[in-house]
């Protein structure tokens, strides 16, 4: 479904075979450009990443007539049994202990990955090849690992001469799912440690784009006096927060952690707020624990203005997870990284303390220690010199610099078909 030409706002198609359609900027229509967005609902990142390019294509687009389409691929391409295996990973994470670990060691290597994908093709190759015909892309990018080496056949056994861009969201330890056959013609990495990576796997550094995480727009450096953002958020303006999230899926760890620093929450008088997303579990968990997290603890589900409550923060106490890494950094808000998935989450901890942006503390008692060498009376520097750490490590404009890199891979391809034609 496509809006007329010359339309200029983004616009959502709610009961379209494929997920979202977006228009961008104004052209002839027969200028008109389509690019598709690949992605899987396994966990939030993934989503996030695409929206964020999209936002930065639409901040660079201004003079182009752009078609875009996110594709939630395993869910509107796959069946049984790869379908269900896919979406199984947030039911895997919430189980103690997880095989998830167990499931990415397993699969990481070179040939043990090309088995895997040969054994899932048949279970998602035909609804697959059809969305491309449907779609015809001039352009694909890809955020999730698991689609890079689908896209790539499909896309050749489709004659479509479209270009595959694959973003990779994890920052140091990457799959090999991700680089899998030198499927993508570029690739844009996270880091220099994932960049290094790549070239370890034998993919030219032509073809690799250090410009780091997509992150949406609105995480940005808070101010230095906190006090007005932490009233516009009903919070105690006078009073040292602590913000805690617990990623996407899973945040077992966390209740158990925070029953466990309590005491110290008290002795510093922090104002919690702890957000637990979708996780109607977790958010029950934590709103047990009361009066114990100290005076006007918040727990909150899902919200929408993340950033608001980042740039009103003093501290985050979160998991690994890349996403909300790059984020707080973009707002300067130093990290106490209480958990990690192991496998793709286990390089971010050096990531962390490489960058003194944080702290790792994978223990209460840690975590304690850590909350006092940040608030305690003696340590008034420590919060400082982390925040500007952590707006050093920043990359807040990697979204719209992947948006430009797509445009004009984009434009050289179609230029070149023409020419070719």
């Amino acid at each position: 479904m496509r809006e007329p030409a010359g339309h200029a706002e983004a616009s959502v198609c709610t009961n379209a075979k494929y997920v979202i359609v977006q228009i961008l900027g104004e052209r002839p229509a027969s200028k008109e450009r389509s690019i598709l967005f690949l992605f899987s609902d396994t966990g939030g990142g993934h989503r996030a990443s695409a929206l964020a390019i999209d936002a930065g294509l639409r901040a660079v687009a201004t003079t182009l007539n752009v078609h875009t389409q996110h594709v939630d691929a395993f869910a509107s391409c796959g069946t049984f049994p790869l379908r269900e295996g896919v979406a199984s990973y947030g039911s895997m994470l919430k189980v103690q202990p997880s095989p998830y670990p167990a499931i990415f060691h397993l699969t990481n290597g070179r040939t043990r990955f090309r088995v895997i994908a040969e054994l899932g093709k048949p279970f998602i190759r035909r609804n697959f090849r059809r969305m491309l015909q449907d779609i015809q892309p001039d352009l694909v990018v890809s955020v999730h690992p698991l689609l890079n080496v689908y896209a790539r056949q499909m896309l050749d056994a489709s004659g479509l001469p479209a270009p595959l861009v694959t973003v990779i969201t994890d920052l140091v330890t990457i799959h090999h799912s991700w680089t899998a056959a030198g499927a993508a013609d570029h690739y844009v990495v996270g880091s220099p440690e994932a960049r290094g990576v790549c070239a370890d796997r034998g993919i030219p550094l032509s073809r690799i784009h250090d410009f780091g995480l997509p992150i949406r727009a609105g995480f940005s450096p808070a101010p230095a006096d906190r006090r007005d953002a932490k009233a516009a958020l009903g919070l105690d303006p006078s009073r040292r927060t602590l913000l805690v999230m617990a990623g996407g899926e899973g945040g077992g760890r966390v209740p158990r952690l925070l029953q466990g620093i309590a005491p110290t929450l008290r002795e510093l008088d922090l104002q919690v707020v702890a957000i637990a997303g979708k996780n109607v579990g977790l958010r029950r968990k934590l709103g047990a624990l009361g009066e114990t997290l100290g005076r006007d603890a918040l727990i909150l589900g899902f919200v929408e203005n993340v950033a608001d409550y980042m740039r009103a923060a003093d501290a985050l106490l979160t998991k690994a997870g890349p996403g909300t890494i790059a984020e707080a950094a973009a707002c300067g808000l130093p990290v106490i990284v209480c958990d990690f998935i192991s496998g793709q989450e286990a390089g971010n901890l050096d990531y962390v303390i490489s960058r003194r942006a944080g702290i790792v503390a994978m223990d209460s008692v840690s975590v304690g220690s850590a909350l006092h060498r940040l608030f305690g009376s003696d340590n008034s520097n420590v919060l400082i010199e982390m925040r500007a750490k952590a707006l050093a490590s920043a990359r807040p404009d990697a979204a719209r610099r992947i948006g430009e890199l797509v445009l004009d891979l984009m434009e050289t391809s179609v230029t070149a078909a023409v020419r070719g034609a």
